[in-house]
């Protein structure tokens, strides 16, 4: 656990015992004294309010998955409430205009799940009351264990003005952060056709799946796509192929190749977004030169990425950008899996990125897996915030239970799923749809890692787990880099400046960059003009805010000390 955090959280205990209640910020709480135990299993002696359990607590609740259709009394929903002794009302409320309608009414549930409120929002409302962090330790404790391993959650969730409480508390998902890891993918039978050497070493792990160990040197990724164009690499005997296709021009595996990341990146010392650097001019520079050698597909400029699909998918291109979460079945209609299926002749080579020669493969991924806010209205009391506290226990981790997160997620045991031979994953033998029989509705924010490789690793993805599994260490993580800087607490007026200015400010640099790339501006004639325009649309007094607070490694090791 980190060093300063248990710190605190034994000053918490200890204080604790010589209290007779523990209050949050709506002041209406009630405690029991003696020997607690805790909602799984552990004990300790902290003096904190309990729920009466012999009371029938009414809880409402809304989160994702709570659409108008949420079918009241679900399986699900009737399985945690004969578990917990609850009656639970769920809001039907998930979308942003549906959720302002709510709190707008004053009818804001008990405790509620949402990204589209911001704490400061909440706080100005008074909606929501804080939640002391030694009852978090007492009811839910598997959730300060991740947050001591991803300290800047902490960073995210304490009260600035008392480390013993949350304003709220944020959920896990392992989906984005060092799991489902951005991709080249290529046609690896054109590689071989064109005998081109990667420079990397390459493992087969399936029957037509290919997988490198390293990056693609920006020159090796030159003479691949000038083969792909200029070549015969399909072996038709005509020129009907193109250069690199992608979503668009503005992905992180582009600028990879340039030595910078997608996101905020440090330029000595200062805060800058990826368009406002040096590398970003030598990318437009070199990108343009590609574009005018007809490297690089004409129609990437439109940013479709549903036709750089259907190029893959019939022949045309034979480069694209995806996750490896494209992997799974849930991606049956896109590449690499529909030209595995439509050409049985198809190997894929799935890389990290490309990288600049010399250099390494710099790739983005999330600060931390905090996905989501869990909110406690204002008017909830300490001992019924003991009870939502049960709640989220177990709707977020089963109690300590696999069977009853297995079911949180896939439905009833032995009617929509069972364990395998070897009792670690779930076999789904009815395949339910988010949401459906109330799946998803509650444990949406519950996705550990051991959740994570239940949901999202099939067999053809797992074939490459070394590399990009975050469950095994995967190869490829030492190349995850977090953003320089991010304000997760907003402490500053960035997020504010940002929503003001970023619609301007984005089509400029929009437009900067498609004209740059196309031949139809002088980049190095152009640039300062370029930086002065996004001056003026407010960059720098947007980016100014960022120099307010610490870097990310910074926070951390603020944590850690």
């Amino acid at each position: 656990m980190r060093k300063r955090m248990s710190r605190l959280l034994a000053v918490a205990l200890c204080g604790s015992m010589v209290l007779t209640a523990c209050t949050g910020s709506s002041g209406k709480g009630n405690s029991s004294a003696g020997e607690n135990v805790s909602a799984e299993g552990s004990k300790d002696t902290a003096n904190v309010a309990e729920p009466d359990p012999n009371k029938t607590y009414d809880i409402s609740y809304t989160g994702y998955w709570c659409f108008s259709d949420y079918e009241d009394d679900s399986y699900i929903e009737k399985m945690i409430e004969d578990a917990l002794n609850i009656n639970i009302t769920v809001e039907k409320a998930e979308t942003s205009d549906t959720i302002d309608l709510l709190l707008a009414s004053g009818e804001m549930p008990d405790c509620m799940w949402t990204d589209s409120k911001t704490v400061s929002w909440m706080k100005n409302q008074e909606l929501i009351r804080t939640i002391p962090k030694e009852m978090v330790e007492r009811y839910c404790p598997k959730l300060l264990e991740i947050y001591e391993e991803y300290p800047l959650i902490y960073k995210q969730v304490l009260n600035p003005q008392n480390e013993d409480e949350f304003d709220y508390l944020a959920g896990v998902t392992f989906q984005f952060v060092d799991y489902y890891l951005p991709g080249d993918f290529y046609r690896y039978d054109w590689i071989e056709n064109l005998g081109i050497d990667l420079g990397v070493n390459v493992e087969q792990v399936s029957d037509r799946l290919y997988v490198a160990d390293d990056g693609i040197a920006l020159s090796k990724f030159i003479e691949i796509m000038d083969g792909f164009v200029n070549g015969d690499p399909n072996q038709t005997g005509k020129k009907d192929t193109v250069g690199a296709t992608a979503p668009s021009l503005d992905v992180g595996q582009f600028y990879s190749a340039y030595g910078f990341t997608r996101d905020i990146n440090n330029v000595d010392g200062r805060a800058e977004q990826a368009y406002a650097t040096e590398q970003y001019k030598e990318f437009l520079k070199g990108f343009a030169e590609l574009y005018k050698k007809n490297l690089i597909d004409p129609e990437i400029i439109t940013g479709d990425r549903t036709l750089s699909w259907d190029k893959v998918n019939t022949g045309v291109a034979g480069y694209w950008i995806t996750s490896t979460n494209a992997l799974n079945s849930w991606a049956v209609d896109r590449p690499p899996l529909t030209i595995m299926e439509r050409d049985p002749n198809a190997k894929i080579l799935v890389t990290p990125g490309i990288k600049a020669d010399g250099g390494e493969v710099m790739a983005i991924t999330n600060p931390s897996p905090a996905y989501g806010k869990f909110y406690v209205n204002a008017n909830v009391d300490d001992e019924k915030l003991a009870k939502i506290l049960e709640f989220l226990n177990y709707t977020l981790f089963g109690n300590g239970d696999k069977d009853i997160v297995a079911s949180l997620f896939f439905g009833e045991k032995g009617v929509d799923w069972e364990w395998d031979e070897a009792g670690e994953m779930p076999v789904k033998l009815n395949s339910l749809n988010s949401g459906d029989k109330g799946t998803w509705t509650f444990s949406q924010f519950g996705q550990t890692k051991e959740v994570t490789k239940w949901s999202g690793e099939e067999e053809l993805f797992q074939t490459g787990g070394k590399y990009w599994s975050e469950s095994e260490d995967g190869i490829w993580m030492k190349w995850q880099h977090r953003p320089y800087k991010a304000d997760i607490a907003n402490e500053t007026d960035y997020e504010t400046i940002n929503q003001e200015i970023s619609s301007d400010l984005d089509a400029y640099v929009a437009n900067y960059r498609t004209q740059a790339i196309m031949g139809k501006l002088d980049v190095d004639a152009t640039w300062d003009s370029y930086l002065a325009e996004l001056d003026r649309l407010g960059y720098n007094r947007m980016m100014d805010e960022l120099e307010k607070i610490d870097s990310l490694e910074e926070m951390i090791a603020n944590f850690e000390q």
